[in-house]
């Protein structure tokens, strides 16, 4: 459920943001929310998971196995490449807060933007930590996932392949 909260708060304001921004910008930046969570994570990585089917820390590998056919769990890492296509969903709203936080620096602060990103920065670094501390320490995927060990990717799997460089 902690995951869940704070994911369900770091992507409401980084819509938010967003939004803010640029209206239109918003509206597909929070269609590819909706397309990275339910369409992208299950079906590279997901769908390679041994989680695949069963309920995991996020639910997502059920969803995987209600949409997407059983990928080769030899492959889980090279789901971790395609991550590239989910970087705009943190760093737009983060460079949109920068841009703000800049702005507040010229006379223009109002507490309200700058109180919400502080909490959209405090939510990812919580969430990060709780799963990290909560999540991974009994996942069955921990010893190849770079998000428990960031040397994973470069480093021998126990099936002997070794990962993406």
């Amino acid at each position: 459920m902690p995951r869940w909260l704070l994911g369900i708060i770091e992507i409401g304001l980084s819509i938010y943001f967003v939004i803010r921004f640029n209206t239109n910008l918003g509206l597909i930046y929070g269609a590819w929310w909706g397309f990275s969570l339910f369409v992208l994570l299950p079906l590279f990585r997901c769908s390679h998971c041994y989680y695949y089917g069963k309920r995991c820390n996020t639910g997502w590998g059920l969803l995987a196995g209600f949409t997407f056919k059983k990928g080769n769990p030899e492959f889980f890492q090279a789901g971790y490449g395609l991550t590239i296509l989910l970087w705009p969903l943190r760093l737009l709203p983060i460079a949109i807060g920068l841009l703000d936080l800049k702005g507040a620096l010229g006379g223009e602060f109002s507490f309200i933007p700058h109180g919400l990103f502080g909490i959209y920065i405090l939510a990812i670094l919580l969430h990060r930590l709780y799963y990290r501390a909560a999540n991974c320490p009994v996942c069955h995927q921990r010893s190849i996932c770079p998000v428990y060990d960031p040397k994973a990717l470069v480093e021998p799997t126990n099936s002997g392949q070794t990962g993406p460089n």
